[in-house]
């Protein structure tokens, strides 16, 4: 009895270990052909046919949301933030048909290898080493691939955005609401190219995931993120998701303790209502 259980016992380990290496074998194969193969150029934007020069019918339509984490505020009204920069698109070069693969029908591969939007921060407070800007062009956190073409990226990024950047901070008591906007877009394709759309059809800020050491929380949202805008040179449109919201002080640290400026309490039911979209006392 026992031979004959491990005898059972290694033909399932051997079966086992030939199902993970087909499997293997299926994903190195799949790379091979949409990356070697066909010549894949990264640097590339993912367009079927040229920009339609009136409308954006041939544009790649780039869904983009934003989870906030945490953040703060310092004096000169910067607001330092931890995000995860929801993003999803099609790129038609990294279509396949599963039945030629074993059925695969998506694998994860470092961002690094294929082409993502130019996202930029427009009301950025930093640029250089260790920014949005920065990060965000040499992340290789993996993004899912999916057979349709379909292309899933959320990548936690820092970021730090000015404010007010159009006017100038008023003197104002740190407990008060402080307005703030964070404002992304293509930095260089315009609507005709690169469609921009709110992730999950959301245009406020995710804060389900936002963390409860957070200094400063969001207090109220505008929504209506995504914006269009034209210039006098130039007929084509230029959209971003621009998010305004207000943030206030939650705690400070004083002599090593925490002292805080909204109780307890008041803060586990803003976090409660952080679970649904929330817009708050505008």
């Amino acid at each position: 009895k026992m031979a004959a259980g491990m005898r059972s016992g290694f033909v399932l380990f051997l079966a086992f270990g030939i199902s993970c290496a087909t499997n293997e074998n299926e994903v190195s194969s799949l790379i091979d052909d949409l990356f070697d193969d066909s010549g894949y150029q990264k640097d590339v934007i993912p367009m079927l046919k040229p920009a339609d020069k009136t409308t954006n019918v041939n544009a790649i339509n780039i869904a983009v949301g934003l989870s906030m984490i945490s953040m703060d505020l310092d004096p000169a009204g910067v607001l330092s933030a931890t995000t995860w920069l929801r993003s999803s698109w099609s790129d038609f070069r990294l279509q396949w048909d599963p039945k030629e693969y074993g059925g695969l029908d998506n694998f994860k591969i470092p961002s690094s290898e294929i082409w993502k939007p130019d996202l930029s921060i427009y009301n950025a407070a930093d640029f250089g080493s260790g920014s949005f800007e920065d990060r965000y062009s040499l992340d290789q956190t993996n993004a899912i691939v999916y057979s349709t073409g379909k292309v899933l990226w959320i990548p936690p990024l820092p970021m730090k955005a000015d404010c007010n950047h159009d006017h100038v901070l008023p003197s104002t008591d740190k407990n008060d609401p402080q307005g703030c906007n964070i404002k992304i877009g293509s930095w260089t394709y315009d609507g005709f190219h690169l469609n921009l759309t709110a992730f999950g059809g959301e245009e406020y800020l995710d804060l389900g995931d936002m963390s409860k050491n957070s200094p400063y929380v969001v207090t109220s949202q505008e929504g209506d993120a995504l914006q269009t805008k034209y210039y006098p040179c130039c007929k084509e449109p230029y959209l971003s998701m621009n998010y305004r919201f207000t943030v206030q002080r939650a705690f400070a640290i004083l002599d090593g303790k925490k002292v805080f400026d909204k109780s307890p309490e008041d803060l586990e039911k803003l976090y409660e209502q952080y679970q649904t979209t929330f817009t708050g006392n505008k």
